[in-house]
């Protein structure tokens, strides 16, 4: 029950963070530090405890280091795009 739940949870996390990456078209450079800030923090997290249960299966470690990637990628897409559109229009 458990596991399923965080991989459910999981799905939709990862399902919205691309929709926002794809919405907004971050730079080449924003996804490569977003894969990269990702995964280490999937990694961080499978090594909690709270979580050892999700740790042990390949799906739910997976979907919680995707799940986790797709937040980072998504949160810096929006900095990064967002900090662009408001130095842009105050050029303007």
């Amino acid at each position: 029950m458990y596991l399923t739940l965080v991989v459910a949870l999981c799905a939709v996390v990862a399902l919205a963070g691309v929709v926002v990456t794809v919405i907004h078209e971050p730079p080449t450079w924003a996804v490569v530090v977003g894969t990269v800030v990702g995964f280490a923090l999937g990694a961080v997290l499978l090594e909690l405890p709270a979580l050892a249960d999700v740790a042990e299966s390949s799906v739910g470690a997976w979907s919680l280091r995707f799940g986790a990637f797709s937040t980072v990628e998504a949160l810096l897409t929006l900095a990064v795009t967002t900090r662009g559109r408001t130095a842009r229009s105050a050029d303007s």
